[in-house]
């Protein structure tokens, strides 16, 4: 059976700010958290420059940089381990190529040029462009890439390399060249390939050599099972992936571009597209782009802001790859068995004057303390709308198994006053053009579930876990809100700010403290 390919789909990022780089190519770029950091490449020249984007902000800055700052260079090879990042080799002139090492602190931005010692066995690597430097575990393998035969940086002639070094990057200033005895036919030279470095499921480190030039273009996949140090061309089966539409535009062809992998997105930026053939220089293009490879996980469970006769103000936990969030909402109808007071086995209540500044300290025995949580998965939904005791105690008669959708907004927030409910004729009041959507309005002194899921170009992902909370009832005062509670000597101190409906003079609050047993396993 055929396996179905990934839906994937490129999104181009606009209005970014910051100080922009110009578009090159031969550039490299790594990560680091949310950071992209781009190098070099060239343009009309070679640059000299660093540049950082933060996927976050969608802002570009550039570093003040320090110490043993390198000239600047192309396709050179570039490893993050960390906040320190290592650059060697690459071409720094027409002709002219590196063997140069160093080494760039981040979380400083300092810069500092490192001289590994020679191997045992062999010479160092030599001045070279194109080749992989790739970061597996605490070593960094540099394979392949071109040379320059000649002496005279004017007279380029070519060598492919397929020699394969190691370097220890624990630290850098002992660190030595190892030529790495292989076994197994190793890969034809090339340049202006690829090199990933993959473990399997069993813990076997690889690395996976694809593709680059030696005079014509390559298409060829080698692994390197870095174990034994045996090379070897595996058979790939499978056909090759069909062109097909992304319902959104792509990044034109090109090449000699820098791509990272920041969480699940792939950022690919600039690179060349071709000559112009009237000045005989590169096009390079201006654009930066990321690829959504997944669906978002699900964000944290809906919290409570505040509370009012008809409305709730919600929060949640925003994702890293999500584009909007699709919130719904449940009706559960309660009505009440017994009294809101929790029982004296299960917690602990009391009523604090309103008078005393919304603040309370709580003592217990501090073995007591140290199970205080709530007593079941549904307490901390509840909250900070009505006790989670009350709904304990309250029986479900005619709970709504529908979830209905609120909205789908691009903020972690929302005031929550109404939703959407699905009829099954005509409506004349429906919001939707096939009359099949209507509006219901929030209903005072009534509990509703919440749940969210994060949304981007993949897809809707899981939904969160489930919370609830319950509207005030009309004359009563709203729920307090901005509830903390911190550890004291004593036992813990809890303070929240008064509602914003009152309904008239607060004269005293009551304090819930739900308590799990040791026994109960969530």
């Amino acid at each position: 059976s055929k396996m179905a390919a990934p839906s994937v789909k490129w999104n181009r990022v606009t209005n970014s700010s910051g100080p922009i780089p110009r578009p090159r190519h031969g550039h490299r770029a790594v990560a680091i958290k949310e950071l992209m950091v781009v190098f070099g490449g060239g343009n009309e020249g070679i640059v000299d420059e660093l540049h950082v984007y933060n996927t976050v902000t969608n802002q570009w800055f550039i570093p003040a940089v320090r110490g043993d700052i390198p000239p600047g260079c192309a396709a050179y090879g570039f490893v993050c381990d960390g906040t320190r990042l290592f650059v060697f080799g690459g071409m720094v002139e027409y002709g002219r190529y590196s063997d140069d090492l160093y080494e760039l602190q981040a979380s400083r931005w300092e810069w500092k040029k490192l001289s590994p010692r020679p191997p045992h066995n062999g010479p160092p690597p030599l001045p070279r462009l194109g080749h992989s430097f790739t970061l597996v575990g605490d070593q960094v393998f540099l394979f392949g890439g071109l040379a320059n035969e000649s002496d005279d940086p004017k007279t380029n002639i070519p060598r492919y390399l397929n020699d394969l070094y190691t370097l220890d990057i624990r630290n850098p200033n002992s660190a030595v060249w190892e030529v790495p005895p292989t076994y197994g036919s190793p890969p034809p030279p090339r340049e202006s390939h690829t090199a990933v470095g993959w473990k399997d499921s069993n813990g076997h480190q690889r690395l996976i050599v694809y593709g680059g030039m030696n005079g014509s273009r390559l298409g060829d996949l080698w692994m390197l099972d870095i174990g034994p140090m045996s090379w070897s061309c595996p058979v790939v089966s499978g056909p090759c992936p069909l062109p097909r539409s992304l319902h959104n535009a792509a990044p034109r062809a090109r090449a000699g571009h820098s791509s990272v992998n920041i969480n699940s997105r792939m950022y690919l930026w600039s690179g060349r597209d071709g000559y112009r053939k009237a000045w005989n220089n590169q096009v390079c293009c201006k654009d930066l782009w990321f690829l959504e490879t997944k669906k978002p996980p699900a964000p944290t469970r809906v919290q409570l802001v505040r509370a009012s006769t008809h409305t709730l103000e919600v929060s949640w936990g925003s994702v890293a790859i999500a584009d909007a969030y699709l919130l719904q909402i449940q009706k559960y109808e309660i009505v009440n068995k017994t009294p809101p007071t929790p029982p004296a086995n299960k917690g602990i209540g009391g009523t604090v004057s309103a008078s005393d500044q919304s603040q309370t300290t709580l003592t217990t025995p501090s073995s007591t303390m140290a199970t205080a949580e709530p007593a079941t998965r549904e307490a901390t939904k509840s909250t900070e709308a009505t006790s989670d005791d009350t709904l304990k105690n309250e029986a479900p008669t005619k709970p709504d198994h529908v979830w209905h959708d609120v909205a789908i907004v691009k903020s972690t927030s929302l005031i929550v006053n109404q939703y959407l409910e699905k009829v099954d004729q005509a409506d004349p009041d429906a919001v939707d053009v096939n009359g099949t959507l209507r509006k219901v309005l929030l209903e005072p002194g009534t509990a509703y579930k919440f749940r969210v899921a994060a949304l981007n170009e993949c897809g809707r992902g899981p939904f969160s876990d489930v919370s609830a909370f319950k509207t005030c009832l009309p004359g009563f005062p709203g729920a307090p809100s901005a509830i903390k509670i911190s550890k004291t000597l004593e036992g813990a101190s809890i303070s929240w700010e008064p509602p914003t409906s009152t309904n008239g003079t607060i004269q005293e609050y009551s304090v819930y403290l739900a308590v799990k047993s040791s026994q109960v396993r969530q």
